[in-house]
């Protein structure tokens, strides 16, 4: 069965379809997985594309590069260094598209992830900061529902008024039968100036602050949150406390105020598991519940990485890599920087709504970043994939490349060699003496011929120059002679040679220029032409005796023809006819020539 071989254009073009087939199907795959919207696969595909065709257009351009046929009769002394180092400079485009890509691509993964992940620390910060508002915000629709009510009003103006606390009691046992739901730790009524008139539950020590904070509703008749704070320890049953206080107005405009009603929470029991409570699973994210006080930021909820209280640990306002910092300086925002513990950390904060308060969601760097490394790990694996098929198809095009050029470089050496006993065979085997001589004249090459001509060994002869060999009396006009053959059609001529025994010979010498690898050589063909002139010799000395004897021959048939003219007259005289009828100079024979 006949083997069906495509030619080199048709395997160029196969190749080059294979390349373009993977290249589309494998990169789409990876940039649409990768991708997150359309306008960025539309851009990533335009660069995708140009890649391509950079790429593609230097491989092409190296491929064509190359010899296209081995049989390449032409002389070559090198590897074809250009295709080499266009085929290098192939390899490192594509790997720098490559890696530029994977960079790309990378980086643009990692602002979307980042991008992501901002948004995600938005939303629970946002979701955290309306559970927390809603919560403030029910606590003070109870607290002004029940100081509208109309047993607190009675007993708050009864007091105002009559100083008479009759109501009083009943009134605590209302306050008792409210903190059954276990709402609140302590419910109860005071006078505008912050002093007690009912209470029920832990009963609170009331200090100062606490009574600043009820005189403050109640001048502004309006409700007011007092915000958490640590009590003393022996003086009160709950180290921490939050009051709801809602002024109770005595008539419909509002302008008397006979009393102020304080729902007390301990926020251990509601808020800080509302604050804490992270949506998703995580190992390290963490909502805070900041505010600022004086140059200091206060952690007011837990921390879940520190032993610290709430309201127990403080940090400077210059510590602006802190995210809680950057919450109470800027309100609202994203943020990367380190968290209390030192630990690279990605927030989102936003304020809470009617408080000083500032809520922050944060989760550590290395724990949002880990999905992003395993997709970098993958990029990594896809872009060494990419760059080692790269360098395999440049590694096989160097491969092929260079096993042609070893076959040609062995055509050429065989197709060398055989010239070369070529050479050597006629070089060795002319009959007549060949000289190859440098350009002093020095004898470089001399064949068997030569040396057995002149009677010297080859040793010997390469020891002399051209002029040894010639007869003292000619060796004037050898400098001439040898400068003659550098013209085009290269110099001919005789002269005398000397062999080593001394004898003295005729030659006929035909020299020109050739080049041998770089190297001007004389080539100098030298005929012994002794015979040559000793036939010439005898030639001319047989010519010479012809001359001779013609002329000998010439002065008889001179005589002849005087004899026959005679015997013609004496006939005439007797009444005869002559008897010869060609005599004179047009029966003589022509004389010979010297050629």
């Amino acid at each position: 069965m006949h083997k069906v071989r495509l030619s080199r254009p048709a395997r160029i073009a196969l190749g080059y379809i294979t390349v373009a087939v993977l290249w589309i199907f494998t990169s789409d795959g990876l940039v649409a997985y990768l991708a997150a919207d359309q306008a960025t696969l539309v851009n990533i595909q335009a660069w995708k594309g140009a890649a391509f065709v950079l790429v593609t257009g230097l491989a092409l351009f190296s491929l064509l590069s190359i010899p296209q046929s081995m049989a390449d009769p032409r002389p070559r002394t090198h590897s074809g260094r250009l295709p080499g180092v266009l085929l290098a400079l192939t390899f490192f485009t594509l790997t720098i598209v490559i890696v530029a890509f994977g960079t790309l691509v990378h980086r643009y993964q990692t602002s979307v992830f980042k991008a992501h992940q901002y948004k995600q620390q938005v939303a629970i910060a946002k979701l955290k900061a309306n559970q927390i508002e809603r919560w403030i915000d029910w606590h003070r629709q109870l607290a002004e529902q029940l100081a509208s009510d109309p047993s607190v009003l009675a007993a708050a103006v009864r007091h105002a008024d009559r100083n008479d606390d009759e109501q009083l009691r009943e009134l605590r046992l209302h306050f008792e039968s409210l903190l059954k739901s276990g709402r609140w730790t302590e419910i109860g009524l005071y006078t505008p100036d912050g002093h007690p008139l009912a209470r029920a539950g832990t009963e609170l020590f009331i200090d100062e602050f606490h009574r600043r904070a009820i005189a403050a509703a109640a001048s502004a008749g309006t409700f007011r949150l007092f915000d958490m704070h640590a009590m003393h320890e022996k003086k009160s049953k709950i180290p921490l406390h939050i009051a709801f206080l809602a002024p109770i107005v005595a008539d419909t405009e509002g302008s008397r105020v006979v009393g102020v009603l304080a729902l007390s929470v301990d926020p251990r029991q509601s808020l800080f598991g509302m604050a804490r409570e992270w949506p998703i699973p995580s190992e390290s994210s963490e909502t805070l519940l900041v505010r600022r006080e004086g140059e200091e930021v206060v952690f007011m909820t837990p921390l879940r990485h520190s032993d610290a209280r709430p309201l127990g640990l403080r940090r400077s306002l210059s510590e602006k890599s802190l995210p809680a910092v950057q919450a109470v300086l800027n309100g609202e925002g994203v943020f990367e920087g380190v968290d209390y513990r030192g630990t690279a950390a990605l927030a989102a904060f936003r304020p809470v709504a009617g408080t000083d308060w500032r809520i922050v969601a944060k989760t550590d760097t290395e724990e949002v970043m880990h999905p992003l490394r395993q997709q970098s790990q993958l990029i990594l694996l896809a872009i060494l994939l990419a760059i080692g098929i790269a360098g395999l198809m440049v590694a096989l095009v160097w491969r092929r490349r260079q096993t042609d050029f070893a076959k040609r470089q062995d055509q050429e050496l065989a197709e060398h060699e055989a010239l070369s006993r070529r050479y050597v065979a006629l070089f060795q085997n002319a009959r007549d003496s060949i000289f190859l001589l440098d350009a002093s004249g020095r004898v470089m090459e001399a064949n068997r011929v030569a040396m057995s001509s002149y009677g010297y060994s080859d040793a010997e002869i390469r020891l002399l120059n051209m002029r040894d060999l010639r007869a003292p009396e000619t060796r004037a006009t050898f400098e001439r002679d040898y400068r003659d053959a550098e013209r085009p059609e290269g110099n001919q001529f005789e002269t005398l040679h000397q062999g080593k025994d001394g004898s003295v010979f005729p030659v006929e010498v035909s020299t020109r220029v050739i080049e041998v690898a770089g190297q001007r050589l004389w080539q100098s063909f030298v005929r012994n032409i002794a015979e040559r002139k000793r036939i010439e010799t005898t030639i001319r000395q047989q010519l010479d005796d012809l001359r001779r004897w013609y002329e000998v021959t010439l002065d008889r048939e001179d005589r002849v023809g005087e004899l026959k003219t005679e015997v013609n007259g004496l006939l005439q005289r007797l009444g005869e006819p002559p008897r010869y009828t060609s005599v004179g100079a047009e029966s003589k024979p022509a004389a010979p020539s010297d050629t």
